[in-house]
Protein backbone atom coordinates (compact mmCIF):
# COMPACT_ATOMS: atom_id res chain seq x y z
CA UNK A 1 0.00 0.00 0.00
CA UNK A 2 1.65 3.28 -0.96
CA UNK A 3 1.99 5.70 1.95
CA UNK A 4 -0.03 8.51 2.43
CA UNK A 5 1.27 11.76 1.62
CA UNK A 6 1.14 14.48 5.11
CA UNK A 7 -1.24 17.13 4.25
CA UNK A 8 0.15 20.82 4.29
CA UNK A 9 -2.03 23.89 4.81
CA UNK A 10 -0.04 26.86 3.25
CA UNK A 11 -1.72 30.37 3.95
CA UNK A 12 -1.46 31.34 0.32
CA UNK A 13 -0.49 34.69 -0.80
CA UNK A 14 -0.71 36.04 -4.44
CA UNK A 15 1.96 38.08 -4.40
CA UNK A 16 4.78 35.56 -2.91
CA UNK A 17 6.31 32.98 -4.04
CA UNK A 18 5.20 31.94 -7.82
CA UNK A 19 1.94 28.80 -7.19
CA UNK A 20 4.15 26.38 -9.74
CA UNK A 21 7.27 26.47 -8.18
CA UNK A 22 5.28 26.20 -4.59
CA UNK A 23 3.69 23.02 -6.34
CA UNK A 24 7.08 21.81 -7.63
CA UNK A 25 8.43 21.80 -4.13
CA UNK A 26 5.66 20.11 -2.50
CA UNK A 27 5.41 17.26 -5.39
CA UNK A 28 6.44 13.89 -3.74
CA UNK A 29 6.61 15.46 -0.23
CA UNK A 30 2.69 17.01 1.08
CA UNK A 31 -0.67 17.27 -0.37
CA UNK A 32 -1.07 20.84 -0.40
CA UNK A 33 -4.00 22.59 1.29
CA UNK A 34 -4.49 25.93 -0.12
CA UNK A 35 -5.68 28.72 2.38
CA UNK A 36 -6.97 31.60 0.91
CA UNK A 37 -9.16 34.73 1.55
CA UNK A 38 -11.28 35.27 -1.80
CA UNK A 39 -12.12 38.91 -0.65
CA UNK A 40 -8.77 39.85 -1.82
CA UNK A 41 -9.21 40.07 -5.49
CA UNK A 42 -6.06 38.89 -6.21
CA UNK A 43 -6.75 35.58 -4.32
CA UNK A 44 -9.56 35.05 -5.78
CA UNK A 45 -8.13 35.01 -9.43
CA UNK A 46 -6.40 32.26 -8.42
CA UNK A 47 -8.30 29.82 -7.22
CA UNK A 48 -9.38 27.49 -9.99
CA UNK A 49 -5.47 27.33 -10.64
CA UNK A 50 -4.94 26.22 -6.73
CA UNK A 51 -7.69 24.12 -7.08
CA UNK A 52 -6.44 21.76 -10.07
CA UNK A 53 -3.27 21.80 -7.83
CA UNK A 54 -4.79 21.02 -4.35
CA UNK A 55 -7.37 21.22 -2.45
CA UNK A 56 -8.68 25.46 -1.28
CA UNK A 57 -10.07 26.60 1.29
CA UNK A 58 -11.62 30.06 1.54
CA UNK A 59 -11.72 32.02 4.62
CA UNK A 60 -13.87 34.47 3.29
CA UNK A 61 -15.63 36.18 6.00
CA UNK A 62 -14.55 34.04 9.15
CA UNK A 63 -13.41 35.02 12.55
CA UNK A 64 -10.42 33.71 14.13
CA UNK A 65 -12.12 29.98 15.62
CA UNK A 66 -14.42 29.69 12.65
CA UNK A 67 -11.75 30.23 10.22
CA UNK A 68 -9.96 27.70 12.00
CA UNK A 69 -12.74 25.51 11.66
CA UNK A 70 -12.80 25.34 7.84
CA UNK A 71 -9.13 24.45 7.45
CA UNK A 72 -9.40 21.87 9.94
CA UNK A 73 -11.97 20.30 7.73
CA UNK A 74 -9.16 19.51 5.52
CA UNK A 75 -7.50 17.62 8.12
CA UNK A 76 -3.60 19.45 7.12
CA UNK A 77 -0.80 17.69 9.38
CA UNK A 78 0.99 21.18 8.97
CA UNK A 79 0.70 24.81 8.46
CA UNK A 80 2.93 27.79 6.62
CA UNK A 81 3.29 30.90 5.48
CA UNK A 82 6.13 32.19 3.31
CA UNK A 83 4.20 36.10 3.45
CA UNK A 84 4.70 38.92 5.93
CA UNK A 85 1.38 39.87 5.94
CA UNK A 86 -0.20 36.42 6.68
CA UNK A 87 1.89 35.77 9.48
CA UNK A 88 0.12 36.56 12.50
CA UNK A 89 -3.25 34.91 10.94
CA UNK A 90 -1.04 31.44 10.65
CA UNK A 91 -0.01 31.71 14.65
CA UNK A 92 -3.54 32.38 15.06
CA UNK A 93 -4.96 29.27 12.84
CA UNK A 94 -1.48 26.73 14.06
CA UNK A 95 -3.01 27.99 17.94
CA UNK A 96 -6.41 26.82 17.39
CA UNK A 97 -5.45 23.36 15.09
CA UNK A 98 -3.11 21.95 17.35
CA UNK A 99 0.11 22.83 14.45
CA UNK A 100 3.64 23.81 14.93
CA UNK A 101 4.29 27.54 14.07
CA UNK A 102 5.22 30.72 15.32
CA UNK A 103 3.76 31.87 18.77
CA UNK A 104 1.27 34.80 18.39
CA UNK A 105 4.34 36.89 20.04
CA UNK A 106 6.63 36.00 18.15
CA UNK A 107 4.48 36.64 14.85
CA UNK A 108 4.07 40.17 16.32
CA UNK A 109 7.54 40.51 16.38
CA UNK A 110 8.41 39.86 12.94
CA UNK A 111 6.20 41.92 11.41
CA UNK A 112 6.29 44.80 14.13
CA UNK A 113 9.23 47.03 13.68
CA UNK A 114 8.83 48.61 17.08
CA UNK A 115 8.25 45.15 19.01
CA UNK A 116 11.38 43.79 16.93
CA UNK A 117 13.33 46.53 17.50
CA UNK A 118 12.82 46.28 21.74
CA UNK A 119 13.22 42.64 21.72
CA UNK A 120 16.43 43.00 20.31
CA UNK A 121 17.73 45.95 22.36
CA UNK A 122 16.20 44.26 25.46
CA UNK A 123 18.56 41.32 24.72
CA UNK A 124 21.71 43.70 24.55
CA UNK A 125 22.39 43.72 20.79
CA UNK A 126 23.23 46.80 18.91
CA UNK A 127 20.25 48.56 17.77
CA UNK A 128 19.20 51.98 17.01
CA UNK A 129 17.03 54.42 18.58
CA UNK A 130 13.03 54.24 17.63
CA UNK A 131 9.98 56.18 17.45
CA UNK A 132 6.62 55.21 16.93
CA UNK A 133 4.62 57.65 14.61
CA UNK A 134 0.70 57.33 14.70
CA UNK A 135 0.39 60.97 13.23
CA UNK A 136 1.79 64.40 13.13
CA UNK A 137 1.17 64.52 17.33
CA UNK A 138 4.18 62.18 17.47
CA UNK A 139 6.58 64.12 15.10
CA UNK A 140 6.52 67.37 17.10
CA UNK A 141 6.62 65.74 20.39
CA UNK A 142 10.03 64.72 19.31
CA UNK A 143 11.02 68.49 19.28
CA UNK A 144 14.52 68.25 18.82
CA UNK A 145 14.96 64.67 20.57
CA UNK A 146 14.87 63.32 16.41
CA UNK A 147 17.90 61.15 16.02
CA UNK A 148 18.54 62.71 12.31
CA UNK A 149 19.55 61.80 9.80
CA UNK A 150 17.46 59.24 10.13
CA UNK A 151 15.20 56.45 8.07
CA UNK A 152 10.89 56.79 8.37
CA UNK A 153 9.55 53.39 7.56
CA UNK A 154 5.60 51.53 7.98
CA UNK A 155 5.49 50.03 11.19
CA UNK A 156 4.25 46.84 9.26
CA UNK A 157 5.66 46.71 5.92
CA UNK A 158 8.37 45.06 3.38
CA UNK A 159 10.22 45.07 0.50
CA UNK A 160 11.22 49.13 1.00
CA UNK A 161 8.02 50.43 0.25
CA UNK A 162 7.48 53.78 1.86
CA UNK A 163 10.81 53.64 2.74
CA UNK A 164 12.53 57.02 3.04
CA UNK A 165 16.13 58.62 4.52
CA UNK A 166 14.72 62.27 6.06
CA UNK A 167 17.09 64.82 7.44
CA UNK A 168 15.43 66.67 10.06
CA UNK A 169 11.45 66.58 11.44
CA UNK A 170 10.07 69.21 8.49
CA UNK A 171 11.78 66.54 5.77
CA UNK A 172 9.73 63.32 7.79
CA UNK A 173 6.79 65.52 8.04
CA UNK A 174 6.70 66.56 4.40
CA UNK A 175 7.29 62.64 3.20
CA UNK A 176 3.67 61.53 5.61
CA UNK A 177 1.95 64.38 5.12
CA UNK A 178 0.34 62.20 2.30
CA UNK A 179 0.72 59.15 3.42
CA UNK A 180 -1.37 60.05 6.84
CA UNK A 181 -4.45 61.15 4.24
CA UNK A 182 -5.18 57.15 4.01
CA UNK A 183 -8.33 55.89 5.86
CA UNK A 184 -7.26 54.18 8.17
CA UNK A 185 -4.06 56.70 9.30
CA UNK A 186 -0.86 53.64 8.77
CA UNK A 187 2.03 54.02 11.53
CA UNK A 188 5.22 54.74 10.67
CA UNK A 189 8.45 54.50 12.49
CA UNK A 190 11.27 56.92 12.88
CA UNK A 191 14.67 55.09 13.23
CA UNK A 192 18.26 56.13 13.90
CA UNK A 193 20.12 55.88 10.79
CA UNK A 194 22.67 53.32 11.05
CA UNK A 195 25.96 54.90 9.85
CA UNK A 196 27.13 53.60 6.45
CA UNK A 197 30.55 50.48 6.65
CA UNK A 198 33.69 51.42 5.52
CA UNK A 199 34.32 51.41 1.48
CA UNK A 200 34.17 47.09 0.30
CA UNK A 201 33.60 45.92 3.74
CA UNK A 202 31.42 43.27 1.98
CA UNK A 203 33.50 42.71 -0.95
CA UNK A 204 34.56 45.74 -4.07
CA UNK A 205 31.76 47.11 -5.34
CA UNK A 206 29.37 45.52 -3.16
CA UNK A 207 26.82 47.15 -0.41
CA UNK A 208 27.35 47.21 3.39
CA UNK A 209 24.50 44.98 4.20
CA UNK A 210 23.70 41.37 3.70
CA UNK A 211 20.95 38.98 4.85
CA UNK A 212 21.62 35.28 6.13
CA UNK A 213 19.67 32.98 4.70
CA UNK A 214 18.20 30.43 7.45
CA UNK A 215 15.99 28.14 9.22
CA UNK A 216 15.30 26.98 13.13
CA UNK A 217 14.35 23.42 14.10
CA UNK A 218 13.42 23.21 17.82
CA UNK A 219 14.80 26.39 18.51
CA UNK A 220 18.35 25.37 16.68
CA UNK A 221 19.57 28.11 14.05
CA UNK A 222 20.88 26.47 11.09
CA UNK A 223 22.41 28.88 8.94
CA UNK A 224 22.18 28.30 4.93
CA UNK A 225 23.94 31.37 3.42
CA UNK A 226 25.10 34.65 3.85
CA UNK A 227 23.65 36.52 1.07
CA UNK A 228 25.87 39.76 -0.75
CA UNK A 229 23.73 42.70 -2.06
CA UNK A 230 24.84 44.94 -5.16
CA UNK A 231 24.64 48.97 -4.17
CA UNK A 232 20.80 49.84 -3.30
CA UNK A 233 18.96 52.26 -5.67
CA UNK A 234 17.68 55.70 -4.31
CA UNK A 235 16.42 55.83 -1.63
CA UNK A 236 16.35 51.81 -0.50
CA UNK A 237 15.77 50.20 -3.27
CA UNK A 238 17.00 46.67 -3.76
CA UNK A 239 19.26 46.32 -6.91
CA UNK A 240 20.58 42.56 -6.31
CA UNK A 241 21.22 39.27 -4.18
CA UNK A 242 23.80 37.18 -4.91
CA UNK A 243 24.86 33.79 -2.79
CA UNK A 244 27.37 33.38 -1.34
CA UNK A 245 28.02 36.90 -0.13
CA UNK A 246 31.83 38.16 -0.36
CA UNK A 247 32.28 38.40 2.97
CA UNK A 248 35.73 37.20 4.19
CA UNK A 249 35.33 34.30 6.84
CA UNK A 250 36.15 36.26 10.10
CA UNK A 251 33.20 38.33 9.29
CA UNK A 252 30.79 36.28 8.11
CA UNK A 253 31.04 34.07 11.22
CA UNK A 254 30.09 37.47 13.09
CA UNK A 255 27.09 38.42 10.88
CA UNK A 256 26.09 34.70 11.66
CA UNK A 257 26.28 35.02 15.12
CA UNK A 258 24.27 38.47 15.69
CA UNK A 259 21.62 36.78 13.04
CA UNK A 260 21.34 33.59 15.57
CA UNK A 261 21.08 35.91 18.57
CA UNK A 262 18.37 38.11 16.93
CA UNK A 263 16.51 34.88 16.37
CA UNK A 264 17.25 33.84 20.04
CA UNK A 265 16.44 37.12 21.32
CA UNK A 266 12.98 37.27 19.00
CA UNK A 267 11.89 33.82 20.64
CA UNK A 268 11.80 31.43 17.13
CA UNK A 269 11.58 27.95 17.74
CA UNK A 270 11.04 26.67 13.87
CA UNK A 271 10.69 27.87 10.26
CA UNK A 272 12.57 29.61 7.98
CA UNK A 273 14.39 32.94 8.50
CA UNK A 274 15.94 35.97 6.23
CA UNK A 275 18.24 38.36 8.47
CA UNK A 276 19.18 41.43 7.31
CA UNK A 277 22.23 42.65 8.55
CA UNK A 278 24.20 45.88 8.36
CA UNK A 279 28.45 46.23 8.56
CA UNK A 280 28.48 49.87 10.30
CA UNK A 281 32.10 50.78 11.42
CA UNK A 282 31.44 49.33 15.13
CA UNK A 283 30.02 45.94 13.32
CA UNK A 284 27.26 44.28 12.48
CA UNK A 285 24.06 45.59 13.37
CA UNK A 286 20.43 43.72 12.19
CA UNK A 287 18.20 45.68 10.13
CA UNK A 288 15.36 43.49 10.07
CA UNK A 289 14.55 39.69 11.07
CA UNK A 290 11.60 38.53 8.57
CA UNK A 291 10.23 34.96 9.24
CA UNK A 292 9.71 33.50 5.87
CA UNK A 293 12.32 32.88 3.21
CA UNK A 294 13.88 36.10 1.62
CA UNK A 295 12.78 36.87 -2.43
CA UNK A 296 14.71 35.42 -4.84
CA UNK A 297 17.12 33.18 -2.00
CA UNK A 298 15.23 29.41 -3.30
CA UNK A 299 16.47 30.07 -6.82
CA UNK A 300 19.77 31.47 -5.97
CA UNK A 301 20.00 28.12 -3.58
CA UNK A 302 18.49 25.76 -6.39
CA UNK A 303 21.34 27.08 -8.51
CA UNK A 304 24.72 27.06 -6.54
CA UNK A 305 23.96 24.81 -3.51
CA UNK A 306 20.85 22.16 -4.97
CA UNK A 307 18.83 23.10 -2.01
CA UNK A 308 15.15 23.29 -2.53
CA UNK A 309 14.14 26.02 0.16
CA UNK A 310 10.69 26.12 -0.63
CA UNK A 311 10.74 22.34 0.06
CA UNK A 312 12.90 23.27 3.26
CA UNK A 313 10.47 25.21 4.52
CA UNK A 314 7.73 22.81 4.12
CA UNK A 315 9.28 19.87 5.89
CA UNK A 316 9.54 22.01 8.93
CA UNK A 317 6.29 22.71 9.03
CA UNK A 318 5.35 19.09 8.88
CA UNK A 319 7.82 17.63 11.90
CA UNK A 320 10.34 16.62 8.90
CA UNK A 321 14.37 16.38 8.53
CA UNK A 322 15.01 19.68 6.86
CA UNK A 323 17.03 17.52 4.47
CA UNK A 324 19.92 19.88 4.76
CA UNK A 325 22.52 20.90 7.24
CA UNK A 326 24.89 24.13 8.18
CA UNK A 327 26.17 26.15 5.44
CA UNK A 328 25.91 23.67 1.88
CA UNK A 329 28.95 23.62 -0.18
CA UNK A 330 28.35 26.10 -3.46
CA UNK A 331 29.34 26.25 -7.12
CA UNK A 332 29.55 29.82 -8.60
CA UNK A 333 28.17 32.75 -7.41
CA UNK A 334 23.97 32.71 -7.91
CA UNK A 335 22.61 36.45 -8.73
CA UNK A 336 19.09 37.95 -8.61
CA UNK A 337 19.26 41.52 -10.37
CA UNK A 338 16.12 43.98 -10.00
CA UNK A 339 17.03 46.81 -12.72
CA UNK A 340 14.73 49.70 -11.23
CA UNK A 341 13.60 52.70 -13.12
CA UNK A 342 15.30 56.61 -11.73
CA UNK A 343 13.06 57.48 -8.50
CA UNK A 344 11.08 60.25 -10.32
CA UNK A 345 10.22 58.26 -13.11
CA UNK A 346 6.21 57.35 -13.39
CA UNK A 347 5.37 55.62 -16.63
CA UNK A 348 7.83 53.64 -18.75
CA UNK A 349 7.60 54.52 -22.40
CA UNK A 350 10.67 52.56 -23.53
CA UNK A 351 13.06 49.61 -22.27
CA UNK A 352 16.16 48.81 -24.27
CA UNK A 353 19.32 46.38 -23.62
CA UNK A 354 17.16 43.32 -22.57
CA UNK A 355 17.90 41.08 -25.39
CA UNK A 356 21.58 41.94 -25.28
CA UNK A 357 21.06 41.35 -21.52
CA UNK A 358 20.41 37.91 -22.21
CA UNK A 359 22.90 37.12 -24.38
CA UNK A 360 25.44 37.64 -21.54
CA UNK A 361 27.41 34.81 -20.21
CA UNK A 362 26.43 33.70 -16.76
CA UNK A 363 22.52 35.01 -17.79
CA UNK A 364 20.03 32.18 -17.62
CA UNK A 365 16.71 34.92 -17.41
CA UNK A 366 15.57 38.00 -17.86
CA UNK A 367 12.25 38.76 -17.29
CA UNK A 368 10.24 42.33 -18.36
CA UNK A 369 7.64 43.39 -15.36
CA UNK A 370 6.72 46.73 -16.33
CA UNK A 371 6.69 47.21 -20.36
CA UNK A 372 5.71 50.98 -22.15
CA UNK A 373 3.04 52.76 -21.20
CA UNK A 374 2.75 51.20 -17.70
CA UNK A 375 3.22 53.34 -14.55
CA UNK A 376 6.25 52.69 -12.17
CA UNK A 377 6.80 54.22 -8.59
CA UNK A 378 9.79 54.47 -6.06
CA UNK A 379 7.62 53.72 -2.73
CA UNK A 380 6.88 50.38 -4.06
CA UNK A 381 10.34 49.54 -2.87
CA UNK A 382 12.22 46.33 -4.49
CA UNK A 383 8.62 45.48 -5.95
CA UNK A 384 8.50 48.17 -8.33
CA UNK A 385 11.23 47.36 -10.50
CA UNK A 386 11.58 47.48 -14.55
CA UNK A 387 13.28 44.39 -15.12
CA UNK A 388 14.72 41.57 -13.26
CA UNK A 389 17.96 39.08 -14.53
CA UNK A 390 18.55 35.78 -13.14
CA UNK A 391 21.73 33.92 -13.53
CA UNK A 392 25.02 32.15 -11.95
CA UNK A 393 28.99 33.84 -12.19
CA UNK A 394 31.37 32.75 -12.27
CA UNK A 395 32.95 33.94 -9.10
CA UNK A 396 33.17 37.72 -7.76
CA UNK A 397 34.88 39.24 -10.47
CA UNK A 398 32.87 37.78 -13.29
CA UNK A 399 29.35 39.07 -11.27
CA UNK A 400 31.38 42.52 -11.26
CA UNK A 401 32.01 42.02 -14.83
CA UNK A 402 28.37 41.23 -15.52
CA UNK A 403 26.90 44.47 -13.32
CA UNK A 404 29.18 46.88 -15.47
CA UNK A 405 27.93 44.93 -18.72
CA UNK A 406 24.54 45.22 -17.58
CA UNK A 407 24.14 48.91 -16.07
CA UNK A 408 25.97 50.01 -19.84
CA UNK A 409 23.42 48.00 -21.70
CA UNK A 410 20.04 49.16 -19.96
CA UNK A 411 18.23 52.02 -20.47
CA UNK A 412 14.57 52.77 -18.95
CA UNK A 413 12.90 55.69 -20.44
CA UNK A 414 9.80 57.42 -18.82
CA UNK A 415 7.87 60.56 -17.70
CA UNK A 416 7.25 61.93 -14.37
Amino acid sequence: MAAVEPRLAYVYHPRSFPTLSLVAAARGLCRLVWVIDSTDPEAASMARLLGRTGEVVDLAGAADDEAAERVMTASPDGIVTLADEHLALTAALAERLGLGFHSAEVAERLTDKALQRAALSAAGLPAPRLWVLDGPDDLDALAGDGPYPAVVKPRRGQGSRDTVPVGSADEAREFLAERWTETPRRPFVLEEYIPDGPPGVAGAGFADYVSVEAYVERGVFVPLATNGRTPPANPFRETGFFIPSALEPALEDEVVAMAEASARALGVERGCLHVEVKLAPTGPVVIEVNGRVGGGVPEMLADVAGVDLLAVAMRLALGLDPGVGRMPATTGVAFVLYLQAPSGMSRVESVEGLEAIRALEGVAEVELRRGPGQAVDWREGNHGHVASVRGTARGDDHLRELLGSIETLFRVVGSR
